[in-house]
């Protein structure tokens, strides 16, 4: 197996671990650079957005900050307090 499979793979075993409603998939893994698109609806209008990665580390730093921003949302809905806004 060449190294830029095994790097695929291992693409593809962080964003596995995305655990989030939202609708995020990988669109293109070129040499070190990761491109994953969310699918965004925005009043009915779809606005997919981009994020672009040069690095593992940085797509697992992301797929972090999203999984605890999705806990956070989830821990204040099914507390009794009302949520700011």
């Amino acid at each position: 197996m060449s190294t830029e499979q095994e790097y695929e793979i291992e693409c593809r075993t962080i964003f596995k671990r995305l655990n989030t409603r939202k609708k995020f998939a990988i669109s293109s893994i070129e040499g070190t650079h990761i491109v994953v698109e969310q699918d965004e609806e925005i009043c009915g209008q779809k606005e997919p957005r981009q994020f672009e990665f040069d690095s593992t580390k940085e797509l697992e730093t992301f797929v972090t900050k999203e999984n605890q921003a999705e806990r956070d949302i989830s821990t204040q809905l099914s507390g009794n307090s009302m949520p700011y806004r």
